[in-house]
């Protein structure tokens, strides 16, 4: 904490192989951190974690970076979650923004996060991220409800600024932006709170849905998370990942570890059985519709159920269970559509 009482922030990176995407995209972080470093007399460190790069990353941040930028580097690649715990676990300060390599931001960017954690309960803050060339929509708040056996967490909705920059409306009796998912491409988290919940899932690996994994845990746990419209990044999807990987490879990745998420933190028997029953479905069908991604990797899936069985006890002390989040999300859902 500064002499000012604005918190300090640790600003972590996972990198593989981007060299070009941090030459293109960390000057504006950089930027950012150092107009909070000089208006709010606060600390800033940047830790980019190089999950074992072959382009010379860890060799051109030396080069090229400020002092108060950081490189870890550690053996690999392992993914999102190993390279992305990593950085929880060396950051120093109590505020982590975690960003993607591919990710630009607006210079005002922690002006907007970092004081919503003053509130005991939040446990994230996710960022509004516009498309780079078209400005649009990229990714705002998620809502979330639960159908047809599987939580839907892609909804994004958005909140107009008026001409000062600040939403033209309130969130009502809410006190705030609601947000199911803190994004893991562009989110401030509590560094004490992560680090209780044990970080990202490194099952989840190379990719995708870690970062609801972590969300619904915190939500479970009775915290909160957020979205803050002010909070301006830039993002192209699938910027880092399809030019890398072949498509069927990220399908299976993707299903395995939505599958992964929902057995673990299905907590309501009613929606399990409902969740058993579509995926019985989607597996018998797999012939019929050619699906043979689905089938390698609910298979993969499969074996890793003993532990994730043993993760669902672990939880049994949550403090909210799932139809207490839909329920929470659908009155908000509500509220916005209603203003």
């Amino acid at each position: 904490m500064s002499e000012r009482g604005a918190p300090d922030v640790s600003i972590v990176i996972p990198t593989w192989n981007g060299r070009h995407l941090l030459e293109q995209f960390l000057p504006s972080v950089v930027e950012a951190a150092r107009a909070y470093q000089w208006e709010r007399e606060a600390r800033v460190e940047i830790v980019i974690v190089d999950d074992g790069s072959t382009d010379g990353t860890p060799e051109w941040i030396g080069t090229n970076a400020p002092a108060f930028v950081e490189v870890v580097v550690k053996s690999g690649p392992e993914g999102f979650a190993p390279t992305a715990n990593v950085g929880f676990r060396r950051a120093r300060f109590p505020v982590i923004f975690l960003l993607n390599n591919d990710v630009a931001v607006e210079r005002d960017v922690l002006f907007h996060l970092v004081p919503h954690f003053s509130d005991p309960d939040v446990f994230a803050v996710t960022c509004r991220a516009l498309d780079p060339r078209t400005r649009e929509l990229a990714g705002g708040g998620k809502l979330g409800r639960f159908r047809r056996g599987f939580w839907r967490v892609h909804d994004d909705y958005d909140v107009v600024l008026g001409e000062e920059g600040a939403p033209v409306r309130s969130p009502g009796p809410f006190g705030a932006w609601l947000s199911l998912v803190a994004s893991g491409g562009f989110a401030a988290f509590d560094a004490a709170k992560v680090r209780q919940l044990g970080g990202f899932d490194e099952r989840l690996r190379p990719f995708y849905w870690e970062d609801v994994d972590l969300s619904l845990r915190a939500w479970r746990r009775g915290w909160q998370i957020r979205y803050e419209p002010r909070a301006v990044v830039y993002h192209e999807a699938s910027r880092t990942i399809a030019p890398r990987f072949s498509s069927s490879l990220i399908r299976r990745a993707s299903e395995r570890n939505r599958l992964l998420v929902h057995w673990k933190n299905l907590d309501e028997w009613g929606w399990l059985l409902e969740h058993v029953g579509v995926v019985a479905l989607l597996a018998l069908t797999i012939p019929v519709r050619w699906d043979w991604a689905f089938g390698a990797a609910l298979g993969s899936a499969l074996r890793e159920l003993p532990e994730v069985w043993r993760e669902r006890r672990r939880e049994r002390g949550a403090k909210r269970r799932g139809r207490d989040i839909e329920r929470l999300f659908r009155a908000f859902g509500e509220c916005l559509r209603g203003g």
